[in-house]
């Protein structure tokens, strides 16, 4: 017999969605950020809230970010939610969640949600373009020579297909002003360049590429300009309107924290004249006939990454980070046996923090860290170590970070 508790019990709980549970717990997370009193209260609530144990210090959200609790949890109960009736939440409750995370995108990056796809990474959103975008034999593509793989990977399809050109430009490294920087891609750009692709946010150095004074090079000469902006989305504020670019495509498994395989790309209604892949074919919506069927509980889950960040702030983050990475540059400049290749002015710095090694290995140096559960990323190019300064990252980190890694330069 089913005792008068037991069915009080079983009643509530049939009374709450799996989805109505998530809100409860989103809610707790939220509010729990909401009543912190100080900004060193606000961050260390935030790294609570992060599956990261306490006793490792994750320095390398450049290469993944890590998902906040109030997003796994909202994965996973969006994935039960769909389980249980999957076609009719596919294309249901579960889908209207996936489609408003277009709406999300575009207020985070002050663009018409119509012009925005989501896609799986950064590499699937820059591809987009480079399969359909039609070019000339000998026409230039002007990039670095310090894009991502992932960037390249378009550019290189572009030249073996077409018949174009991919010409790199040299950066300074380290950077010094934004007029050296401004200043190379200008030397570079000939009557034949017809793309240029950068990074807003060099991979390897952290660079903030200064795309509001490119943009007033390149539009006049009707050279379409394309941001990789896999490193820059929920490190730094970003405005794909003032920037003046016709792409920009990024990750959500970085420094958005948001569920591992999610993304998203802006076109210009340009630039969307000018290509029309088979993914787009059908639309830009989250699904369409062309794109087949997506993982609603994943794409949904970036929604929730973009609420939780929204909460805490872009501005807010951004100076966090900054101040992190601040703090990380003065006490490696205690140190001797290193060469920092990030920018050191305001103007073109962000949250990353790399360096080149005088002597040893890196890899072997980032293996004894990693013995102390200290995690950086390597840089084969240059022999370096990147670090990531993240907003859940503090000055005690930096200085647990410092005390291990001199012992080992």
């Amino acid at each position: 017999m089913t005792s008068r508790r037991q069915f009080i019990k079983k009643g509530l709980l049939s009374g709450f969605s799996t989805l109505s549970l998530t809100n409860l717990s989103k809610s707790a997370h939220f509010d729990e950020l909401r009543d912190a009193t100080s900004d060193e209260e606000l961050f260390a609530l935030i790294r609570n809230q992060l599956h990261i144990p306490k006793e490792r210090l994750y320095l390398n959200t450049g290469s993944l970010g890590p998902s906040p609790m109030v997003v796994t949890d909202a994965v996973h109960a969006m994935m039960q939610q769909l389980e249980k009736n999957p076609a009719i939440e596919n294309w249901g409750d579960l889908g209207t969640k996936m489609e408003k995370v277009r709406t999300k995108v575009g207020e985070l990056i002050n663009t018409d949600p119509e012009d925005v796809i989501l896609t799986r990474n950064t590499t699937e959103g820059l591809s987009l373009i480079s399969q359909s975008l039609k070019l000339n034999k000998g026409d230039e593509i002007l990039t670095t020579t310090h894009e991502h793989g992932g960037g390249e990977v378009g550019l290189e399809y572009m030249a073996a297909t077409q018949g174009a050109v991919i010409k790199k430009l040299q950066i300074p490294v380290p950077a010094t002003s934004k007029e050296a920087v401004i200043e190379a891609v200008v030397n570079n750009i000939t009557p034949k360049t017809k793309v240029v692709m950068l990074s807003h946010v060099n991979t390897l150095t952290g660079l903030r590429m200064p795309f509001d004074e490119i943009s007033k090079i390149t539009k006049p000469k009707g050279i379409l300009l394309i941001a990789d902006g896999a490193q820059a989305a929920g490190l730094i504020s970003v405005d794909v309107k003032s920037m003046g670019v016709d792409a920009y495509a990024a990750s959500g498994h970085k420094w958005m924290l948001g569920p591992k395989e999610t993304g998203f790309v802006y076109w210009s209604k340009e630039l969307q004249q000018k290509i029309n892949p088979v993914f787009t074919s059908s639309g830009f919506g989250s699904y369409s006939a062309s794109s087949g069927t997506r993982n609603v509980a994943v794409i949904s889950g970036l929604g929730v990454a973009i609420d939780w960040l929204n909460l805490i702030g872009k501005e807010k983050i951004e100076s966090r980070c900054l101040e992190i990475r601040s703090y990380c540059l003065s006490r490696l400049k205690e140190l001797k046996g290193i060469v920092i290749i990030s920018p050191q002015v305001d103007s073109l710095s962000t949250g990353i923090v790399s360096f080149t090694l005088k002597e040893g290995e890196n890899r072997v140096i980032a293996g004894e860290l990693a013995k102390e559960d200290i995690i950086v990323k390597v840089l084969p190019k240059y022999n370096g170590i990147r670090i990531s300064c993240h907003m859940f990252v503090s000055k005690l980190d930096i200085d647990r970070f410092i005390k291990s890694f001199s012992q080992l330069v």
